[in-house]
């Protein structure tokens, strides 16, 4: 299967500048994209399904709004994806705890592992070699799922909904807007008989109306600031929240954003530069404070 490559730099770019691109892109048959910090973005495409006056007029209205875009298009060497991410994939281990592995793997001493989590990612981010999902199943650890109702947001592979369902979790609620996430999350859902884990196609206002005792939200500080009103309206009292996918350095960016609805900052830890923060709902506890 051949591809296409585009590629261009969004720095000095609105800041959801990527976010943009991506849902246009997606509309016209991009199937996967990387946005670097704003910076250096790429998306790709199936050299069958590219059509050039289409990917023309999308950026002519794009410029309206983001300014001049310059970019490229490149063809891919065709390879056999499969095998080159088979040759690289590694089993992941959390904390002595959790094994994240590939069908493919063969584990030694496998039954030392209390949690064993079957994943095959194929384009979905999420096998726990990155270190924001890392962080985030390490403060997971630290957190009593026993019985609680959990949300993850922007779920990738669904790794960590399906973590959350083996730590005790009564039931999990993962949601991803690209749709191939989310018929990667359905593949490992059924890969983990991880029959209490609802999954959904969409973005953080799936929310809506809904509440959860815990959510992870593993996604880019300008998406989460820019939602951070329903991630704190899905918190049940007391209920926690862990924040992934930025940089040590937006740590005190995310508290101000937080604080603003009563999300009160629990532990943080730190890998690399990049960071995972948990953070408790008070709003009714302070309202109730207020009343007595």
């Amino acid at each position: 299967m051949d591809y296409l490559e585009f590629s261009t730099n969004l720095q000095g770019k609105i800041p959801f500048a990527g976010e943009i691109l991506t849902a246009q892109l997606a509309e016209i048959g991009f199937e996967s994209f990387s946005n670097e910090e704003n910076r250096s973005y790429k998306a790709y495409i199936q050299k069958n399904d590219f059509d050039q006056q289409a990917l023309t007029e999308l950026i002519e209205t794009i410029e309206e709004h983001l300014g001049e875009l310059k970019y490229t298009i490149t063809e891919l060497e065709t390879v056999n994806w499969n095998a080159e991410w088979e040759a690289q994939f590694e089993p992941v281990e959390i904390n002595s705890s959790i094994l994240i592995k590939a069908p493919f793997h063969t584990i030694e001493n496998e039954q030392k592992f209390r949690y064993i989590i079957e994943i095959e990612p194929k384009m979905s981010f999420g096998t726990g070699h990155h270190e924001t999902t890392s962080l985030v199943l390490q403060t997971m650890l630290d957190l009593d799922f026993t019985g609680k109702t959990v949300a993850d947001c922007g779920c990738g592979t669904g790794v960590l909904a399906i973590a959350a369902l083996q730590v005790g979790a009564q039931s999990a609620y993962a949601f991803d807007y690209d749709p191939l996430c989310y018929e990667n999350t359905l593949e490992n859902k059924v890969r983990n008989n991880a029959e209490n884990l609802t999954i959904e196609q969409g973005d953080l206002s799936l929310l809506e109306g809904k509440t959860f005792d815990i959510v992870l939200a593993n996604i880019n500080r300008n998406i989460l600031a820019h939602n951070m009103h329903y991630l704190a309206k899905a918190l049940k009292p007391n209920g926690q929240l862990v924040l992934s996918g930025f940089y040590e350095h937006d740590i005190e960016f995310l508290l101000e954003k937080t604080a603003q609805f009563g999300l009160r900052y629990q532990s943080c830890k730190v890998e690399n530069k990049w960071a995972a923060v948990q953070f408790a709902n008070t709003t009714i506890n302070q309202c109730a404070n207020k009343t007595n």
